[in-house]
């Protein structure tokens, strides 16, 4: 009977579509200072607030400036704070848009009367790994239990602490803007039937260095990096997106709130030194030396930037690890294949002519190669040149991938648009 329950409330699995987010755009100007860039802000980046430590043990102060730091680690204060309306940070009321309505984020200041402030540590504990608040509902996978399952409970009680320890905000939480029946909570169990698994905590792999196991622990737990860099599940079409991650493509790569999340794998990191790659999450650069835009500016400025090198080196080796199955947003799908894998691979130099990389779009720069032709373009993408690593650094990349990557970059630019894209950028 259980089962049958199940698969009638499976049929309101769209309700939980994925984060298509705020359409904000970002942009970051010159970086005028060796460690901050300046930037031109669509918004504004909220300050962690002063704690309050009065009366505290040395032990407290101590499991306190821990927790501050795993918030930090997973990035709550840019969820927890409506900075689109200056409101107070961590009281939450930030709207996440999907398909199905609008959710707000939730107060978590230790506020009695809204926030957290009467919350018992199994009450947080229970919502942190199963997403179940303290009155018993489900709450919405946009929140990501999914990834907080596998934090340790020890570092769940820091978390706590330092949430109690930051300054209360008496602000009311907004009411969600659900399309009906979407607003009925309870119509989440089927999807927690099919894709949610009450795993955690983390369990340490002993075969793999201790480095390796914090990294995994920071990108799987707390920093749910596969919320944003893995395909989900979706039903009919990829909008109606279920926000479960499929395995096989584990961080392969994803769009996210009208932004490209790429590959984060082994076949996309594995040629590229440990110093590019923390010039990601120190200096706001991408790999080849252009500039982040999207959702991972606040990720870097709000969360990485605050991580102990140690951790990012950490973070670094568990993703170098990742061997992942290839996918192009829709896992290889004909329509648009050269188009998504461009999209994924190789856009981040030829959008903006990085190291001298024809741009996409500027037939001027594309003109003198293609007297060479295409046979000649398809040797330089494949096996790479002075300037350009093999396929482009996608090493899991097979070579029809990369030519039809090719294809689809010469035709936009020479308005000869290849017979499987619906349509350039």
């Amino acid at each position: 009977m259980l089962k049958i329950i199940g698969v009638i409330i499976g049929f309101f699995l769209i309700l939980f579509a994925g984060i298509v987010g705020r359409n904000i755009y970002y942009q970051i100007s010159q970086n005028t200072n060796d460690s901050i860039p300046v930037y031109e802000e669509a918004i504004k980046f909220p300050d962690y607030p002063a704690l309050n430590v009065k009366g505290k043990t040395p032990e407290e102060v101590k499991q306190i400036l821990h927790g501050e730091l795993l918030v930090k680690a997973g990035d709550c204060i840019t969820c927890h704070t409506n900075t689109l309306e200056n409101g107070q940070v961590f009281a939450g009321g930030l709207p996440i848009q999907t398909p199905y309505g609008v959710i707000y984020t939730s107060n978590i200041t230790p506020s009695k009367q809204y926030g957290m402030g009467q919350w018992q540590d199994a009450d947080f504990i229970k919502a942190m790994r199963e997403g179940i608040s303290p009155n018993g509902s489900y709450y919405y996978p946009a929140f990501p239990f999914l990834y907080f399952n596998k934090i340790t409970t020890e570092d769940l009680l820091a978390i706590k602490a330092y949430l109690n320890a930051i300054p209360a905000v008496e602000k009311q939480n907004r009411q969600n803007k659900m399309i009906w029946p979407f607003s009925w909570r309870f119509i989440q169990l089927g999807w927690r039937i099919l894709f949610f698994h009450n795993t955690g905590p983390y369990k340490i792999d002993p075969q793999k260095s201790t480095e390796w196991n914090e990294g995994a622990y920071l990108v799987e737990g707390l920093g749910h990096c596969g919320m944003c860099h893995t395909p989900s599940y979706y039903l009919f079409t990829e909008k109606l997106t279920l926000a479960a991650p499929i395995q096989k493509y584990y961080l392969s790569g994803a769009y996210t709130q009208g932004y490209l999340a790429p590959d984060i794998s082994k076949s996309a990191l594995d040629d590229v030194s440990d110093q590019e790659l923390l010039k990601i999450f120190t200096q706001y650069q991408t790999i080849g030396g252009g500039k982040l835009h999207g959702p991972m500016v606040e990720a870097v400025h709000n969360s990485l930037f605050y991580l102990p090198k140690e951790d990012l080196l950490s973070i670094i080796e568990y993703l170098k690890s990742i061997k992942s199955s290839l996918t192009s947003i829709s896992p290889l799908k004909k329509t648009n294949y050269g188009k998504n894998i461009y999209k994924l691979h190789c856009s981040v130099c030829h959008d903006v002519g990085v190291n001298g990389a024809p741009k996409l779009g500027n037939f001027e720069s594309w003109n003198p190669l293609l007297n060479s032709g295409m046979g000649k373009l398809y040797d330089i993408a494949i096996h790479g040149n002075a300037s350009m690593p093999a396929k482009g650094g996608c090493t899991g990349c097979n070579e029809g991938a990369i030519k039809a990557a090719v294809d689809y970059l010469v035709g936009c630019s020479t308005n000869k648009l290849p017979h499987d894209a619906v349509s350039c950028p």
